[in-house]
């Protein structure tokens, strides 16, 4: 009777976890070979996520490598099929299909060698090397070791990025000026005497063994950053200054690169849009949006009693007023910890089932980051010792609107990018979806997905939800909402007109000089970067219309059925491809009766 109890209990077990004749075992193996393949692949990567296995080297940069990235990925790819034809479980057929997007993705942008333009004034070494440390939990000496051991890596890395800059210039496909004009500055800002610069920062204030070996940590970490770091920007500036810059592209469209340009462009789009939206669909889709938002707005202008000036009479008027902006870097922080503190957080719960509880910390970007944008936002590691960061633009206090803060902060805090990224990483799924490479954007479209669409979608969706928390009461914050969302509309015609339509750049700012209140200094900067990341910053609405089509047809469809805080928890598990966000609201929607 024992044997035969035991042998049930065995069958049970094997049903229990069979589907279609496929083992959870099996299925689970093949998302951590995926996860464990891309941390060993990408160090970087893996430190980013709090992850400490690869933290004393680096990721190897050259035509080979990627070339053995994509035969893996096709293998991986043959696995998923396979797998998929072996399951009916609707769990981890989900999770075979948002792999199967990832694997894809790569492969189908393997082509166009985005891997070639590494180095830009927004990314690249002389930014994103000392990124690294801040990215570590330093708990041991073993930490300090191994990014030292990193340090010492730092100049064969550097040569790596020149070798394939070179390639790349060789075949024509390089950077427009604009992209490159101060990468030079930024690189040399590193040429001082090693404990002045930014990688002896976390070697200043050691909490960790005697004194004796904190000063043997502190004298190899000022060798290593004087003989290899430094060396190595040494030689990336000569190659800039004396080949690259000679040789950069005259034409700021990517469209005019050699031979794959305008397939590029849309490689590009489809890439950060997760669609197959045209050229001139995204950009008309731009025009009626900035038509729509401006009758708003001036709504607004009216119901302030200004009905004797023009919008764009308005938004100089505001946009110029020195009241609408903080007086120094501190009180901007503070500003916006206001607003999340206060107008934002306390409502969380009207919105959603519960709230993640990362830890979100707003602070001030590095002197090397000036140049960058008005804010960004840095998710918090797998083991929840490292916090999410708001990260605000304090160099540019002067030309950040107070009026633009509350749609800003929903967006990049709560319930935006810093609530959205908590959910996934705290969510029970396999490790590969729980965390996103948030770095390299210049590598599109050659790399795996950031989900820009679903993921940027959700931070100007967000901005909207304060209408449901009554947050923008003030008229002079909900123009400022509206004059962020026309600023992301604006984005689809002025990205499209530029790296499709023949815009120069200048035509782009005026474009959005006249359609916006932001701050002429914050437009150039903010054009600079679509010029850069070419279709990036389409895909801010195309996700967001796309988000608020399926909230609408959810709401129409459940009529008194329809809860926010249940539609909110579908989008919030359907992080990839707006397809299978789409896919999981419906299946939603017909769930009910």
């Amino acid at each position: 009777m024992r044997l035969l109890i035991l042998a049930i209990g065995v069958l049970s077990f094997f049903l229990d976890n069979t589907h279609g004749g496929l083992t959870n075992e099996a299925e689970e193996e093949l998302f951590q070979d995926f996860f464990d393949w891309r941390m060993k692949r990408s160090p970087e990567f893996s430190t980013l996520i709090g992850l400490k296995d690869y933290n004393d080297v680096l990721e190897a940069f050259t035509e080979d490598r990627f070339q053995e990235d994509l035969t893996s990925c096709q293998e991986f790819l043959l696995r998923v099929e396979h797998t998929l034809a072996q399951t009916d479980d609707e769990e981890v057929l989900l999770n075979l299909q948002f792999l199967k997007k990832e694997l894809e993705t790569f492969i189908d942008g393997f082509d166009f060698k985005g891997f070639f333009f590494p180095v830009n004034y927004l990314e690249g070494i002389q930014v994103d090397f000392q990124k690294l440390a801040s990215w570590t939990t330093f708990e041991s000496l073993s930490d300090y070791q191994d990014l030292i051991s990193r340090y010492n890596l730092f100049e064969a890395y550097a040569f790596q990025v020149v070798i394939m800059m070179r390639g790349a210039m060789e075949q024509g496909l390089v950077n427009c000026m604009a992209s490159m004009a101060s990468v030079v500055d930024e690189a040399r800002a590193h040429l001082v005497d090693p404990e002045d610069t930014v990688f002896y920062e976390p070697f200043k204030n050691m909490t960790v063994g005697s004194p004796e070996m904190q000063q043997a940590i502190q004298a190899q970490a000022r060798i290593a950053i004087e003989l290899s770091v430094q060396y190595g920007f040494e030689n990336l500036i000569d190659f800039l200054e004396n080949e690259y810059l000679l040789n950069v592209r005259p034409e700021i469209a990517v469209s005019s690169l050699p031979g794959i340009g305008e397939q590029f462009y849309k490689q590009c789009l489809k890439f950060h849009t997760s669609t197959n939206m045209t050229e001139e669909e995204i950009h008309n889709l731009g025009i009626e949006e900035v038509a729509r938002i401006e009758k708003e707005m001036m709504n607004i202008v009216l119901e302030m009693g200004y009905s004797n000036l023009t919008l764009q009479q308005f938004s100089e008027m505001i946009r110029n007023d020195p009241a609408n902006y903080y007086d120094t870097p501190e009180g901007l922080l503070q500003g916006f910890r206001d607003i999340l503190e206060n107008m934002v957080n306390p409502h969380l719960l009207e919105l959603f089932y519960d709230i993640p509880q990362a830890e979100l910390i707003i602070q001030g970007v590095a002197e090397s980051a000036a140049d960058g944008p008005a804010a960004f936002y840095i998710a918090g590691s797998l083991d929840g010792k490292r916090p999410g960061v708001f990260y605000v633009n304090t160099y540019k206090y002067s030309s950040q609107p107070r009026y633009e803060m509350v749609s800003l902060a929903m967006h990049e805090a709560n319930p935006g990018h810093h609530f959205q990224s908590s959910y996934q990483l705290e969510a029970d799924w396999p490790t590969f979806r729980r965390v996103m490479e948030d770095r390299i954007y210049s590598q599109s479209p050659s790399r795996f997905p950031i989900n820009t669409a679903y993921v940027e979608g959700w931070g100007l969706y967000s901005e909207r939800l304060g209408f449901d928390i009554n947050a923008y009461e003030d008229p002079l914050d909900r123009f400022g909402h509206l004059s962020e969302e026309i600023f992301r509309a604006c984005r689809l015609v002025v990205d499209t007109g530029m790296h499709a339509f023949g815009w120069t750049q200048e035509e782009a700012v005026q474009f959005m000089l006249e359609h916006t209140a932001a701050s002429e200094e914050g437009i150039r900067a903010e054009i600079t970067r679509y010029i850069t990341w070419p279709g990036q910053a389409t895909a801010y609405k195309v996700g967001q219309i796309k988000i608020l089509e399926l909230r609408k047809r959810a709401e129409e469809a459940l009529g008194d059925n329809f809860d926010i805080r249940e539609f909110h928890e579908i989008v919030l598990q359907s992080v990839g491809p707006l397809e299978i966000l789409e896919d999981q609201v419906n299946k939603y929607i017909s769930s009910y009766p």
